[in-house]
């Protein structure tokens, strides 16, 4: 969440917690995926090659984000050496399938796609700013904390319709499609923060195929909703 708050910046309050966890469990998942993702980003293919290479190390060999994974060392390795290594992506895709996306490519088509239509409650009106960030995301019900699929807009922009799918995710490993029940929420943060702010909305759990249009009003103090 702090990630996606800074634009994909990485931050030295973001290098220190990954540090701290990796310290506590040298194989902790999330911090290695994304110390990859914030490497690529920037251009440090090796790097990125070396935490996406220990991250598969330690997935079980049945996790479907194993070929996300790969796909996302193979393009990498073409970056570094795009002659030698373009072959090798091309059959990486082939093997890994759709879902196969690097970080820095749009995710294909996915049945997970959520709609949504983001409102704010009239009697919240005068209480909040144009500028105030809003953030829309889904979460799995169970499962990580951290968000599945962001996107980011302003109190100027509602209400809004938004779609969050798979192409939205944070994480390779952590999509909409790989959790059966997932919760949408819009927090408003003046502070630009997007795990806490002042106001808040959450839908019930629902399925990650649903595909109506859901309803949410940002209607609710912000009270640390985790």
């Amino acid at each position: 969440a702090l990630y996606f708050a800074s634009d994909k910046q990485w931050t030295e309050q973001l290098q220190s917690i990954t540090d701290e966890a990796l310290k506590a469990d040298p194989e902790e998942a999330t911090s290695l995926g994304l110390l990859g993702i914030a490497a690529f980003e920037e251009g440090r293919f090796d790097d990125a090659i070396g935490y996406w290479e220990k991250l598969v190390a330690v997935l079980p060999p049945e996790d479907p984000s194993r070929a996300a994974i790969q796909g996302g060392i193979e393009r990498a390795r073409a970056q570094i050496n795009p002659d030698a290594q373009a072959p090798a992506v091309a059959d990486a895709d082939q093997q890994a399938g759709p879902q196969s996306a690097a970080p820095q490519t749009a995710a294909t088509d996915s049945a997970a796609k959520l709609n949504v239509k983001v409102s704010l409650a009239a009697d919240l009106k005068d209480k909040v700013q144009p500028g105030d960030s809003v953030f829309v995301f889904a979460r799995a019900v169970s499962g990580p904390p951290m968000p599945l699929a962001v996107k980011r807009m302003t109190v100027a922009d509602l209400p809004a319709e938004v779609s969050l799918s798979d192409a939205d995710a944070m994480m390779p490993m952590l999509k909409i499609s790989g959790f059966k029940q997932v919760q949408l929420v819009a927090r408003i943060s003046r502070s630009g923060n997007a795990r806490e702010g002042e106001w808040v909305g959450q839908s019930e759990p629902l399925n990650n195929d649903t595909a109506e249009l859901q309803q949410l009003t940002i209607n609710t103090a912000d009270t640390q909703v985790q």
